[in-house]
């Protein structure tokens, strides 16, 4: 047997070549230049696409969902909720403190943007290391990258964004390992690990992809005995040395000072209790009790959601390819991996998710999910494409130069489809309805006042204006949901001027009916609040609603609507309901300003832009309903010297219509609910029954507003409360048989 001298050859990819085989430990530049990230023009094209577009749609002001949250943190150094996304908030932390220009939120948006045409880069990157095929890495990154779901949460101050990166990233070393030198593989999953440490630092359901990958790298090495034991500890290191952006919550914690901030980490237990999602609900999506994972649900609606954000034409694609990978030794290891990947994702994220499936806002809380999914099924899909291209390549040189061609147009006009079904609807640049929202909620607040906020957006929002805009910093804004945390009152109670807590010590007890027994000597339920704060003259109000579940309060107080909010007002000095129409009747509501931005036909249906535009038009009606009831208790509204007062709250809902009717066309459209269409007609049907024997005349004016009113309820709901209205209309009709047409009936 003849040795060579000096020179090994050694394989890579199935090729012999020629000089000494690299040792797992050396370094290689030209290989980290190359073989990591090689920027084509194509790519650096793509990369600059991307980007470009995101931050042309780049939201202008706080966006919907959690965006509060995360800005308040990263302006402030603050902890976010659960598990407090440390290295997003150290990111823009430092983002924010660097970009000299804009608001908080734009600052944020901006960098989420980038973030985001990276992540959509990288489907590209990934697609293309794969196949070597331009159109198959156009079309993944096309589709993907300009699919609802992503533009739009690429835009505003998310963290799924940075999910998408990491996700992508750990997909293309996938690519990477399977290609490397078996020596070299070592390396890869060392690289892999410390990208995994820095992804859990941001979302934990990239875990779901780490134990895939990580599992199928490690059998991998230990198949072809190509790590050490002490490779394997570093590998192990690596992914702990990225964990260190945890480090932030208890510097934040103990250093901070943040106004706005989540738990208290200033304790081994309290960071484990907040990393873990205790709060929440460890394992589940929602910490709602009631609701249990919903497997095939959640199935049906993530296959109906892929559908419709990626077409059914990348559906086709990837099973294509999934289907022939066995063929094409080149992708099959990678593809199966990837569908690997996609399915331990689904399964395990669909029986866990706790989502309320009839309420259309909890979807859209669960479709922002599907995004980690989509990833490699728009990365298979493009390899779908290089799988019908490939044999015909092999085959017939310039027939598959010409389909190379088609291909390519082909995933130009796909991605140039995705933009245009999307553009609208994902270009935030315009996009003030959250800044507007919480500033009206402010607006409506009396100086130096206290606001109980109940939901997600209503305090984000208010909260986001307040301590990062420092919009009426008078006023004390409390999260009633926060409250009822041990650790509220030692990490916020530096936040407040006015707001008092009713003890020294104190925990707001969350179970009211076993407060009855004492169990808890310094415990405390909302009637305590509202005592404290009525004794010291605070002026106290709520929006939207009281927090469910403590209602011992209402034996003593009212909640008086008033413009938007509710005021707390102990019965012994409530209104009379002369006294409140008086002065519901000097008030605005807000309704001063344009209220076409509440039309929430604007907006996606599963959004919460659509819930706040909605929300925003219904509160117009909260003062004329809240009157409505307060004189139809026990009859009082047949005694006719409340008829003026009928007339006065007749009016009041006139205001709220009128402000909200917007020209349409050549027409106009009313922005609010069926069940105001009904009630608006109840009021008229009450005054013209009061009238009908004294003035027929008048009585025939509210007849028709009444019959108006109720005919667009019956258009606008699909079970209309019947209960005498089409009776009570016939009769109108018989008595006034040209209500319709004399123009002797209008108001």
């Amino acid at each position: 047997m003849v040795k060579s001298k000096g020179k090994t050859p050694h394989v890579k990819n199935g090729i012999v070549s020629k000089g000494p085989a690299k040792t797992s430990t050396e370094v290689a530049p030209k290989e980290i230049l190359e073989n990591v990230f090689n920027l084509q023009w194509h790519s650096v094209i793509a990369l600059g696409v991307f980007v470009g577009v995101y931050l042309k749609c780049t939201s202008a002001s706080i966006p919907s969902g959690d965006a509060g949250d995360f800005i308040m943190a990263a302006q402030h150094f603050g902890v976010a909720h659960p598990p407090g996304y440390p290295l997003y908030v150290t990111a823009g932390y430092l983002w924010m403190k660097l970009l000299p220009f804009g608001n908080p939120a734009f600052k944020l948006n901006v960098l989420t943007s980038f973030i985001g045409g990276l992540a959509a880069f990288v489907v590209y990157l990934a697609t293309y290391k794969i196949t070597n095929f331009i159109p198959s890495a156009i079309f993944a990154s096309g589709v993907f990258g300009f699919s609802h779901l992503i533009w739009f949460h690429s835009v505003g101050a998310e963290i799924f964004s940075l999910n998408n990166l990491f996700c992508g990233l750990l997909l293309y070393w996938v690519v990477r390992f399977q290609q490397a030198d078996v020596t070299h593989r070592a390396r890869v999953a060392m690289e892999a690990s410390f990208l995994s440490g820095l992804s859990m630092c941001n979302q934990h359901t990239s875990g779901l992809f780490i134990g895939v990958i990580g599992a199928w790298m490690f059998l991998s090495l230990l198949k072809d005995k190509a790590i050490t034991m002490q490779q394997f500890l570093k590998t192990g290191a690596a992914f702990g040395a990225a964990l260190t952006p945890y480090i932030q919550l208890p510097v934040s914690a103990y250093f901070a000072n943040a106004p706005s901030t989540w738990g208290d980490q200033r304790t081994m237990a309290g960071i484990i209790k907040h990393v873990a999602r205790e709060e929440y609900g460890t394992f589940r999506l929602t910490a709602d009790d009631t609701v249990s994972g919903d497997l095939f649900g959640n199935m049906a609606t993530y296959t109906n959601d892929l559908v419709n954000e990626l077409t059914n034409v990348t559906l086709v694609l990837c099973v294509l390819c999934v289907s022939t990978a066995w063929y094409f030794p080149k992708i099959r290891t990678i593809v199966y991996v990837y569908v690997a990947n996609m399915f331990v994702y689904i399964m395990f994220f669909c029986n866990q998710a706790n989502i309320d499936h009839s309420r259309e806002l909890m979807k859209g809380v669960l479709e922002r999910f599907w995004m980690q999914s989509n990833i490699p099924v728009s990365i298979l899909a493009g390899c779908g494409i290089w799988c019908v291209y490939s044999p015909v390549k092999e085959r017939c040189s310039s027939l598959g130069t010409a389909l190379y061609y088609l291909l390519g147009v082909g995933a130009v006009v796909m991605t140039a489809y995705q933009i245009k079904n999307n553009y609208t609807i994902c270009d935030m640049s315009n996009n003030y309805i959250m800044r507007d929202y919480g500033r009206k909620l402010l607006d409506a607040m009396p100086a130096n006042g206290v606001l109980l906020v109940e939901g997600d957006m209503p305090s984000l929002t208010s909260r986001y204006l307040r301590y990062c805009e420092n919009y009426r910093p008078d006023v004390d804004i409390v999260d009633q949901e926060l409250i009822g945390f041990a650790w509220y009152k030692p990490m916020h109670k530096h936040n407040f001027r006015q707001y008092i807590f009713p003890y020294d010590r104190e925990v707001y007890y969350k179970d009211v009916l076993a407060r009855k027994g004492e169990k808890f000597a310094f415990s405390y339920n909302f009637q305590s609040v509202f005592d404290v704060h009525t004794r010291a003259g605070i002026p106290l109000y709520i929006y939207p609603f009281m927090k469910h579940g403590d209602e011992g309060y209402k034996e003593h107080y009212d909640l008086l609507p008033t413009n938007m909010l509710y005021e707390v007002r102990h019965k012994q000095i409530a209104y009379t309901v002369d006294q409140f129409v008086d002065i519901a009747s000097q008030q605005d509501y807000n309704l001063n300003e344009n209220m076409a931005y509440c039309d929430g036909t604007l907006y996606p249906v599963r959004s919460w832009e659509y819930v706040i535009a909605e929300s925003c038009g219904h509160t117009a009606f909260f003062p004329p309903e809240h009157a409505h009831r307060m004189i139809t208790l026990g009859n009082a509204y047949t005694d006719p010297k409340n008829h003026p007062t009928l007339v006065k709250i007749y009016k009041l809902y006139k205001r709220a219509h009128d402000a909200l009717t917007i020209t349409e066309g050549n027409g106009t459209r009313n922005l609010f609910g069926p069940d105001h269409n009904k009630n608006f007609g109840v009021i008229c049907y009450l005054i013209y029954n009061n009238l009908v024997n004294i003035n027929k005349d008048e009585a025939g004016k509210f007849a028709k507003v009444m019959v108006e009113q109720w005919e667009i309820y019956f258009a606008r709901t699909s079970k209309p409360d019947t209960d005498g209205l089409n009776r009570v209309i016939a009769d109108v009709y018989n008595r006034y048989p040209d209500i319709k047409t004399d123009e002797k009936y209008l108001m």
